[in-house]
């Protein structure tokens, strides 16, 4: 049984407080970043990077109208993030995760050529399975819970979906809760 905690939208101050429960666990995450090219940022990043987390790419802007637009406006959106992440962690990411997921209504027109142009170029995109609903309106430390836990509930396979931007404290504040309570239950 395996579940597979992914954050998007960092990294923030939210990143750090998600690495020092990480590390509580020994648990390694994957980071699907934003550019962001304040020191800070960087510095975030690499520390993820080299506790052994995963960095993907996700946006540049992670403005839906404007990256959707066509497959170039996409691809010139992804190569910056891509770059940026090369340059902090020396290394050449390889996942990524569309905004909004591979299946949203901005890119119903692009998404196959983009997913086939990555794709071609060695990349893979991983949507998810389980959701904490942490971008949602009106979320809380206990629907991100509740959603996390019956998420994963049966499943012998989770890709669970949260987000490490600024304002996300109650999802630091679940994931508090989720790991012990996955951990408990085998996971």
């Amino acid at each position: 049984k395996t579940v597979y905690l992914t954050f998007d939208d960092g990294p923030s101050t939210r990143t750090v407080e998600i690495l020092d429960i990480l590390d509580q666990y020994d648990i390694k995450a994957t980071f699907f970043v934003v550019y962001n090219d304040s020191d800070k940022a960087r510095e975030i990043i690499s520390r993820a990077y080299a506790s052994g987390h995963t960095i993907g790419v996700h946006s540049t802007s992670h403005s839906y109208k404007e990256i959707y637009k066509s497959v170039d406006s996409f691809l010139d959106d992804f190569d910056t993030c891509f770059e940026y992440l090369k340059d902090i962690t020396n290394d050449v990411p390889s996942i990524f995760r569309f905004p909004g997921g591979s299946v949203n209504s901005f890119n119903k027109s692009v998404r196959k050529d983009i997913a086939d142009e990555l794709t071609r170029r060695g990349f893979t995109y991983f949507d998810w399975n389980v959701s904490g609903e942490d971008a949602t309106k009106n979320y809380s430390e206990e629907s991100i819970y509740t959603n996390v836990m019956m998420g994963c509930k049966g499943r012998n396979h989770s890709v669970v979906l949260m987000h490490d931007s600024a304002g996300k404290t109650e999802t630091v504040a679940a994931l508090k809760r989720i790991i012990p309570e996955l951990m408990e239950q085998g996971y």
